[in-house]
């Protein structure tokens, strides 16, 4: 720096001493000094004139100046390099941010310190039905609810606060309004409908659990009170009492036989399930259709149709229990004298097992929850026919388990299929030709 000002010394040296040179000559030394003066103001004046026409441009021109101007034009040039390229990491930040945010399943909506909006996340278009069009807007005034503008002017900034959503009274969502920069907040809104309604049916599941088990230990109960109170019975008569007994103890036990297995399904993934043996499924269908027609008694006609001789990679046991368990359901719920068939066919979707009944049918709102744990369409009657509500959900965690799928078609009155849908990957490779 010191070197610039002691060159644009004499810079003005340069002009100066001429003018003392022509003033001490002709004897005008004030007027050639001010001439000199002038000139310089001129020369800087000029200097002045490029710098400012070159802020006013790109600032990538080149700029003949010298002396001090060369040393400020070069200090802005580099700082304006630094500025650039600090606003360009900046914005390739901002723009992975906006990317990864955008990418969220959850609302992600920045708000200035007036509640204005200032960006959006695609998400907060299907959770809210916000568009790009709402930004400048006041999210209070998007979105009126009481309990959500309280819950702004509350400002608790990270505070979890749960309500029903604007759009969709079924649907449920999960705010949180952090701090975000200087002045601003970012507010967080998460569907959690699913985790609500997950929440519920843990709920009725422990409820339908404890009260399936009261109800045949009531009775054991009861009888066993009965045998303690009266002391003069018959052998006969103690006999018949501990008969009865023996149907409720029965349910008890295949109810937690059936919860033990469904633990095991969810938790055991072993090794089994990818080299397990091929499975013959015509001799495990013929297996089914003996069992199914002891379990009939001859109440039944018991149909079996096999399509192409096919091999598929599963667990015997396991699949025995799910195809099992169809036919049973088809045998308690058909009437006497009707026709239950097993059925399989191999397609390009796959190869398909299933079990059709000619009973009461189901109708469609029950349809999607059937594989709910204890759910019953008609818990009166299920009891009644000797079942624990957990037969599909078995089914429906060993087709899972088996990369399969469990579809229901029903009819009220027609009554229903059951249908197990293997992909082709679990078939033997002859099986596929």
């Amino acid at each position: 720096m010191r070197n610039i000002w002691i060159h644009e010394s004499w810079r003005l040296l340069r002009f100066i001493l001429p003018a003392l040179l022509f003033g001490w000559v002709f004897d005008a030394l004030t007027v050639c000094l001010f001439i000199a003066l002038i000139l310089f103001i001129v020369h800087q004046y000029r200097q002045f004139s490029k710098v400012y026409q070159w802020l006013g441009s790109s600032l990538d021109t080149d700029l003949e100046v010298s002396g001090l101007w060369e040393e400020l034009v070069y200090r802005i040039y580099r700082k304006r390099k630094r500025s650039r390229s600090r606003k360009k990491s900046l914005s390739k930040m901002l723009r992975r941010f906006q990317d990864s945010v955008s990418m969220m399943p959850d609302a992600a909506i920045v708000l200035d310190k007036e509640n204005n909006i200032l960006w959006l996340n695609p998400a907060a278009t299907n959770i809210l039905h916000l568009s790009s069009d709402d930004i400048g807007q006041n999210v209070g005034n998007l979105i009126r609810l009481p309990a959500f503008i309280h819950f702004l002017k509350r400002s608790a900034q990270g505070e979890s606060f749960e309500m029903k959503s604007p759009v969709d009274e079924k649907q449920s969502l999960d705010l949180r309004l952090m701090p975000y920069g200087v002045g601003q907040q970012l507010l967080l809104i998460r569907n959690i409908s699913q985790v609500q309604r997950l929440k519920v049916m843990r709920q009725e599941f422990v409820a339908n659990v404890s009260h399936e088990l009261r109800t045949p230990l009531t009775v054991i109960l009861g009888y066993l009170e009965s045998l303690q109170e009266v002391h003069d019975l018959s052998v006969d008569e103690i006999k018949q009492q501990m008969q009865k007994l023996h149907a409720p103890a029965h349910r008890m036990n295949q109810i937690v036989a059936d919860l033990l297995l469904l633990s095991r399904l969810d938790l055991d993934v072993s090794s089994e399930l990818t080299t397990s043996p091929e499975l013959d499924i015509a001799v495990l269908l013929a297996m089914l259709k003996k069992d199914a027609e002891q379990l009939s008694q001859g109440k039944h006609s018991i149909v079996l149709n096999t399509g192409p001789k096919v091999s598929i990679k599963a667990i015997e046991s396991e699949i025995y229990s799910a195809i099992s368990n169809l036919i049973s359901n088809a045998i308690r719920y058909s009437p006497d004298g009707g026709e239950i068939q097993i059925n399989s066919c191999l397609d390009n979707k796959g190869y398909t097992i299933s079990v059709s009944d000619q009973g009461l049918g189901i109708a469609p709102e029950h349809l999607t929850r059937l594989t709910e744990r204890f759910y019953r369409v008609d818990a009166g009657r299920s009891r009644e026919v000797g079942g624990t509500g957990l037969g599909l959900a078995i089914v429906n965690q060993i087709c899972r388990r088996h990369d399969a799928v469990l579809s229901v078609h029903s009819e009220p009155g027609k009554g229903s299929t059951f249908s197990c849908q293997f992909p082709l990957s679990r078939l033997h490779s002859e099986s596929k030709k």
